[in-house]
This record gives C-alpha cells, structure tokens and sequence, in this order.
C-alpha cells in the first residue's frame, strides 16, 4: 500500500534509464506501471504514485515522460503525484493510434535509491473504422479526409487486402462557391497542413452536423467522431428479432444518428432510417432501422461551421456533409470485388445561395511506391485514375507491387444535379447521335423525368509534388482562391488549363482551353476542348508529353451549379482497382480498369447489380411508390406466396434468412405475374426473415415455420 511521502519534489523530464519490467522494487521503492485511459482532447488526472510503495517521510523527485507520440500526448500540468494529461491538445487532430508508451522514475533524496516503471496511454478514439468486406481494406475519418492516419499512421487504401500494399495516400472532398456579393466560401482540404506546415492539425472540417456557434464543444466532438459500422446482415437479423423479449440492438444500430438535437441547433433529422411508427423519431426498439447501402457501411457526419479554415483560409460555407462509405460482397465479380463506394450528401445548412459552385474530389494517388507514378482520366467514363510510368513498381521495396503493376481510379458515378430547367434534357439528337454536352459522362438524361439529370467530371486537373524542377503553376495550392481556380482548371498563376504538354503555354501546350488533362482518346466529342478538335496531337497522355514519373495528386471536379440556402446536393464516387498480369505494360491494367467502370457505371445508373439484385438494396429510393406484399400462409410448413399489391413488369429477386441472418433460400425470377410461390422443404421450424428486392426498393416480411 503506498505511504504518504512528507516531502514531494517535481522534475519534468527523464532522470534516469526507464525498466522494462511492469514492478520495480528497489530498496523500499516498489513501483507498478499504470493504464490510462484518454479520450481525445478531454483532460484527465491520474495519481500515478497510487499503486506504489514509498518508504513513509521519504523527500521523492519524479522524472516522467511520455516518448514516442509526436506530441500527441500532453501534460497539461501537475501537483504532488497527480499529472493531467491529454490526448490531442487543441482538439483539432483525431483518428491517432490506439496506444502510446512512456514511463516515470521516481528517486528517493532519503535513501539514494530509485526506481522506474513504465506508463500505456489507450485512447479512446472511434473516430476512424475500415470497409473490408471485398479485396480492399480502406480507411475512412468521421473528418472527411480519408485512407490515411491523419500523420499518425501510414496510408490504408490496402489491395489486396492486408497485404501491406496501397494505391492511394489520401483522399478529401473540396467544395466552392460565390455568394450574391461575389464573396468566395470555400471547405477543402489535402492533408491537413496550413501553408510551410506539416504537422497535420489545421482543418477545413470536423466530424458531426452543423449545430449553434455556441454548441460546439469538445464534449460534442467525443460524440461525432465516430464511424456507424454496420452490415446488412445486422439489419436483417434486427427486422428479425426487434420486438422480442430481452432483445437488444447492437450499439450501431441502437445509436444510429437519426435525430438530431434541436435544442443545439442540430436539424431534426440527420441519418436515413426507415420509421415503422412514422412518428419522425428513430428508435430501434420500435423497430426502426438505418437505411444504407451495400453489404457493409460505414456512416459519418462532418462539417465546414466547426472553426475556421486553417488549411485554406476559405470563408465558411456552412455545409453539413452526410457520408455513407459501402461496399458489396461479390466475389465472383472482379469489378465489384475490387471496388467501394462512397455517397455524400451535401447540405447547406446557410441562410446563403452559392453560384458558380463546384464539388470536387482530391485524391493523392501512390501506386505501390510513390515516385513512378503517371495520371490521366477518362473522360466519357468520368473517371481520373493513377498508373504506374515504367513496367516495374518499385526496386524491391516493401510497399511496391514490382512487375504488372495496377492502376487505380477515381469515378463520379454521379455529380451534382443541374440546375433545374423544367426540362428531361436528353442524350441523343434526333438521329439517334449523342450530343455534345454534359450528357456525355452526366447520368439520367433523357429517362423521361424532369430535372432530375447529374452532372459527371466536368473538370480533371493534376498536381505534382513540389520537388526539383516541378513548375510552379502545377503545385499544391495555399489559398482559398487557389483551390477554387484549380476546381475550374485553373493553373495557380491564373491561366486557363490548355491542351497539350503539361496544360500550359510553358508547358508545351498547344491550345486550346481544355478542360480534361490527359485524357488520352476517351473524348471522342472533344467535348473538353468545346466541340472542336484540339490543336496538334489529339491522343493526350503523360508519354505524349514527354513526362517522367513522379508523385502525382489529382482533382475530379463537378459543376458549375447553384447551391439554393437550404438545398442537398449529392455526390457518388467509386474507387476502382484493376491488376493485370498478362501484360508488361502498365497499360494493360488501365485497360483492365475501364472494363470494371463500364461494370461499375452501368450497374449504379440502373440500379441493378449483376446478380440482379437492387444496387441500392435496403436503402430506399425515395420518388418511388411503396411496394406492398402479402405472405401467406403465415405460419407455413410447406410453402407460402407472396402476393403483390401490383403487376411487377421488372427482376424480383427473394432470399430467406434463418435466426441467426444466413441466406437459406433465394429465388429470383422476371415475370408479369403478381405471386410468387417458394418452397420451404428442408427448413426447420423457426422464424425466418423474407427479403423482397426489386430495381428500386426492398421490402421484409416475417415468416414462421412451423412442422
């Protein structure tokens, strides 16, 4: 038991060597290391002496140190044996690692003796979590900025999954526009880092919703930073089991964002979720359920209204930005297999309607080893993409892929909606030839519906690390205006991106104004060049321009469009993977990856994955009326029907789940007919969960079993 010392001396800093062992006894000194527990940003003091013996009227001196952690732990102050650490100072860094060492000495004046022990600071930080249901491993931030530590860890775009191998460093969402006084507001970032600094801490956004200046606390950002993690099997197994006795949902589920606090300023309703009561309050134990997509999804919020912009200096916009990070389990399709999806939903939640807006995606692409690296987009395909710029990755270098190197994409599935014009703006002239504007790489034009048509890539720009010889024009931005000039394809020293070289005059280009760096023969409109063919070399790549390899960085962006006070916008994105090892050129797997984006973009615009099912699965399309199905008998011992409210001139595809959420019986057919009819031969008695999945919703039902 310790004893109380009469004398205490403090010293910061490390007297003497640390021991590795967890107790030290030393002479009467008996010292045992301690755990301590840290969330990010909230203060703790710890007696560290509580757990040791100290002869009693013994004057002590104690030299601690908390090593390893970049400054990531802190000591904020102490008095006798109590220190106040902290984890993440100025609240503006989180997603660090797990665990941190250091340790104390403590020298007894008395005796001459001393002795040390050692210290593990836990944090309890859930504001990151991973999608690894198919080949890949990817990280995501409740911040924003993606697939990296945020300086605390090594980059995790991992493919194959686990391998130690990656294809993207970082990857983080811009957004720009003018207000009615012609005023730039503007949210972007690339690492976090305010100009000349790398130390990762200066934001352009912060995890949860947009709530009163007078809210935000560290308090609420212990609540925001955190990753919802939850599968469709969670999902199917609650719909099962919500209303039994003792039952309790998982913690996703059970604190599934769906409701915000008003009386913070936060809006009422916040994550998608399916109300059984239609009451517009989210509760599991009512037998609500979140809404999301794929087989796997990771859900987080985060905004611009936090503090103001270190990393750009931009002037707020007030957005609030829901993300929904999903992936599907199709390992027989290569496509699906080696690519996720990422959904925003944009909210402005200003009192200010934007002009000239434009979204874009930031993507640090690293293909194995960094420094060999060539970019370039599709422009029909709407995609940018990295790729390696020799035939081998690397020289043997753990990171690198070596020979048959892949090639990694960025696609806008889906951009922003245009502004609307009380038209179905179509694809095709009148005879039959697409057109020449932004139906070319845009989704849901000519489908019949009015205004609802989106934009894709309206804009592809690359940067280069600033290393020797890298021109000016071409390197990171600093500033707000920068990054909103390089959202439109502006160069930094305010010239109009054009076509040919490296997309400036001193660059080699020949002209005109473009819009598409590299864009190879994917244009095949000229789209990018305004309709008219370009000036000298048409097939446009990085070897046309006599590159080297190197680091690259590139910029997908979508726009304009007007952002009306109040409005949503949205913005789907896929990250696509593709290795091929039949071919010695690096080209051979960009080829690879176009095939997957065909896959990929058909797939989203129709709703309908391969297998059949609905894209969107339990994730509702909105705009569409209610499916209403019948199961009878209810209880069955045999077989049941399912009868629906309407003919179904569409793919129904039905899958039975047992108890325990496993795929027992599925069936899939295309009729005219409104019953199915399944045979339940072969299952137990129980209770089993029957989902229906049409092109645009799902619907469950409860079926008993009985023998």
């Amino acid at each position: 038991m310790k004893k109380q010392t009469l004398e205490i001396i403090i010293a910061m800093g490390i007297l003497f060597q640390f021991f590795p062992s967890s107790k030290l006894h030393s002479q009467g000194l008996y010292l045992v290391s301690d755990t301590i527990d840290l969330v990010p940003g909230i203060p703790k003091t710890v007696d560290i002496l509580a757990n040791d013996s100290i002869p009693l009227g013994d004057s002590i001196r104690i030299g601690i140190d908390v090593y390893g952690t970049n400054g990531y732990i802190r000591i904020l102050g102490f008095s006798g044996g109590s220190y106040t650490f902290v984890a993440n100072q100025d609240g503006a860094q989180w997603g660090a690692a797990s665990q941190y060492r250091g340790g104390y000495t403590v020298v007894d004046y008395t005796t001459g003796n001393y002795a040390g022990t050692g210290l593990i600071f836990r944090i309890r930080d859930l504001s990151y979590d991973s999608l690894y249901l198919n080949n890949i491993n990817a990280r995501f931030n409740a911040c924003g900025n993606h697939f990296w530590g945020l300086g605390q860890e090594y980059p995790r775009f991992e493919v194959p999954k686990f391998s130690g191998k990656t294809t993207i460093f970082s990857s983080a969402l811009w957004i720009g526009g003018l207000d009615q006084n012609s005023i730039l507001h503007l949210a972007a970032e690339r690492y976090r880092q305010a100009t000349g600094s790398h130390t990762w801490r200066y934001a352009d956004y912060w995890a949860g919703p947009v709530m009163d200046s007078t809210a935000y606390s560290i308090y609420q950002d212990t609540l925001w930073n955190y990753i919802w993690n939850i599968k469709k099997s969670d999902i199917l197994y609650h719909n099962l089991h919500w209303a039994d006795p003792g039952y309790q949902p998982i913690h996703d589920i059970l604190t599934w964002p769906g409701n915000g606090d008003v009386s913070l300023g936060q809006a009422a309703q916040l994550a998608p979720y399916f109300d059984r009561s239609g009451d517009g309050i989210y509760n599991s134990m009512d037998g609500d359920y979140p809404l999301i997509r794929g087989d796997q999804s990771l859900f987080f919020i985060f905004n611009d209204d936090r503090n103001l912009h270190a990393e750009t200096g931009g002037v707020k916009m007030k957005v609030e930005i829901h993300g929904m990070a999903y992936a599907f389990d199709l390992p027989e399709d290569s496509a699906f297999n080696n690519t996720i999806f990422l959904n925003y939903k944009i909210f402005n939640r200003s009192d200010k309607t934007y002009y000239n807006t434009y979204l874009g995606i930031f993507t640090d692409l690293d293909i194995g080893y960094a420094n060999d690296d060539f970019t370039g987009c599709d422009v029909e395909r709407s995609m940018y993409f990295g790729y390696n710029g020799v035939p081998v990755d690397g020289s043997g270098m753990p990171e690198a892929y070596g020979a048959n190197p892949p090639a990694q994409s960025v696609s806008i599935i889906g951009g922003p909606f245009m502004d609307a014009d009380g038209l179905d703006n179509p694809r095709f002239n009148g005879n039959g030839d697409q057109l020449c504007n932004e139906s070319v790489n845009g989704i849901n034009f000519g489908d019949t519906i009015i205004d609802n048509e989106r934009l894709g890539m309206t804009k592809f720009i690359y940067l280069s690390n600033a290393t020797g010889g890298t021109p000016y024009y071409l390197q990171d931005p600093s500033y707000a205006p920068q990054y909103y000039n390089y959202l439109k394809g502006i160069w930094l020293d305010s010239t109009q991106m054009i076509y040919g070289g490296n997309g400036h005059l001193n660059g080699g280009g020949n002209g005109p104004e473009c819009n598409f760096m590299f864009p190879g023969e994917s244009d095949s409109l000229n789209w990018g060049v305004g309709c008219m063919p370009p000036n000298g070399w048409v097939d446009w790549t990085e070897t046309t321009a006599g590159n080297y390899p190197g680091d690259r960085r590139g910029l997908g962006s979508s726009g304009p469009f007007t952002f009306q006070a109040g409005a949503v916008q949205e913005l789907d994105l896929a990250f696509s993977f593709a290795r091929d090892y039949t071919s010695k050129s690096a080209l051979g797997s960009l080829a690879k990856l176009r095939i997957f984006t065909d896959t990929i973009r058909k797939s989203f615009a129709s709703n309908t994955l391969p297998n059949g099912n609905s894209f969107n699965g339990i994730y509702e399309k909105t705009g569409v009326r209610p499916l209403s199905v019948k199961l009878f008998p209810n209880p069955a011992s045999t077989n049941v029907n399912l009868q629906f409210d309407r003919t179904l001139n569409e793919p129904v595809n039905v899958r039975i789940y047992n108890e325990t959420g496993l795929l027992v019986r599925e069936k899939s057919r295309s009729s005219e007919e409104n019953m199915i009819s399944l045979d339940l031969g072969g299952l137990s008695s129980g209770l089993y969960l029957i989902l229906i999945e049409t092109k645009n919703q799902a619907v469950t039902k409860k079926l008993s079993v009985v023998r």
